[in-house]
């Protein structure tokens, strides 16, 4: 459920309906509003901590820029019907620096009018040396960016999902779809069975035997090695110390999934070949955000990650797929891949769309919408 490209002029104008226009603080109840509406199926005012968390994702990103920033319709009336939210995010581009943003929930009142979504999609088409791109994409949304000449990032479609105590994570499963996240004892009971399956399936053997360990890292050195970990694609996120910072405190906010946590990867030196970035869960299941590596060291990275994950007690793991992680991911034991929503890149430059065909681009995690509460959170 995501679109948008940069707007040329300060507003757009349907000559019978109403205005296309950059959001501003004004606007915020009535989107959060509207956001209640189309996605939680309440038509109420939203409360303050709604409609704060809007305007700090809309409006106070360090590169916020009004024709990058969400957009909305406003009706002849003044009534706000459809709004498209997006995230300014600077981004490097075959080695120049450019203004990108992720483009995130699309919601029209499809009671009241139809022309506000239709405006926003024609807004969308790029019209000059920039980069927009949506990782949450459902099919309609996905149809409409490759019609305005986006293009698809395929693997990144998929998410994979890691299993290290099967029964348990049936079991979780179970408990959060019928029983409000209540299990009941039934940790307990299938415990057994899961030791029972660990003993029987034979021990994976590591990428290097002992290659890699875990080790702790904060949020000051995460801000100076992600940047290095992905120095390596033609198209990556520039994540400055203020953006990431941003960006990192957002990510923290949403502890439905977990406890934010940032983990680094060394190797026999004590050298940092890569980092994971994840949402802890003992007893549940870790939502991985990021997976960073120096070129020709992700599956020692996986390996080391999939290992610490397991052994902090998390009955599963699940995260985006990338290009360069398939390899070590298709060595991993119980794990499997599923379609999770289409990822699609927007942009007229022609090195950027010939690094999107090769897979040399990194989206994703905190470069992307899958730590935004707006996904699961304020019912």
């Amino acid at each position: 459920m995501s679109l948008l490209e940069p707007l040329t002029a300060t507003q757009v104008r349907s000559p019978r309906k109403g205005t296309v226009r950059p959001m501003t603080g004004a606007d915020v109840p009535a989107v959060a509003r509207l956001f209640l509406k189309v996605f939680r199926g309440a038509d109420k005012p939203a409360d303050q901590e709604l409609q704060h968390y809007l305007c700090t994702l809309a409006l106070a990103s360090p590169s916020h820029d009004e024709t990058l920033c969400t957009h909305v319709y406003e009706q002849q009336d003044g009534r706000i019907r459809s709004a498209l939210l997006a995230v300014p995010m600077r981004f490097v581009a075959c080695g120049t620096v450019l203004p990108g943003r992720l483009l995130g929930v699309f919601m029209t009142d499809a009671e009241k009018e139809a022309a506000g979504a239709a405006q926003l999609i024609l807004a969308l088409r790029p019209k000059r040396a920039d980069f927009a791109f949506c990782d949450s994409a459902s099919p309609t949304s996905r149809d409409h960016l490759l019609a305005i000449g986006g293009r698809s990032i395929p693997v990144q479609n998929l998410e994979w999902v890691r299993s290290f105590r099967p029964a348990g994570a049936l079991a979780w499963r179970v408990a959060e779809r019928f029983l409000g996240g209540r299990r009941f004892g039934l940790s307990i009971l299938i415990r057994p069975l899961d030791s029972l399956l660990r003993r029987r399936l034979p021990a994976q053997d590591a990428a290097e035997a002992g290659a890699a360990e875990v080790v702790e890292m904060s949020v000051p050195d995460f801000l100076v090695q992600a940047p290095r970990l992905v120095a390596h694609y033609a198209v990556r996120p520039l994540w400055s110390e203020e953006e990431l910072s941003w960006l990192i405190a957002l990510a923290a906010q949403n502890t439905r999934l977990g406890i934010f946590t940032i983990r680094g990867v060394v190797d026999r030196a004590g050298a940092v070949i890569g980092s994971f970035v994840y949402y802890a869960a003992p007893g549940r299941c870790a939502h991985v955000l990021n997976v960073l590596s120096l070129p020709g060291r992700e599956r020692a990275v996986l390996d080391a990650m999939f290992r610490h994950l397991d052994q902090t007690g998390h009955v599963q793991a699940r995260g985006r797929a990338q290009p360069a992680l398939m390899a070590g991911l298709s060595l991993q034991r119980w794990l499997v891949f599923r379609h999770r929503a289409f990822v699609v890149a927007l942009t007229r430059v022609p090195e950027i769309n010939d690094a999107i065909a090769r897979g040399d681009v990194y989206v994703g995690g905190l470069a992307g919408e899958d730590w935004s509460r707006l996904l699961g959170d304020f019912h």
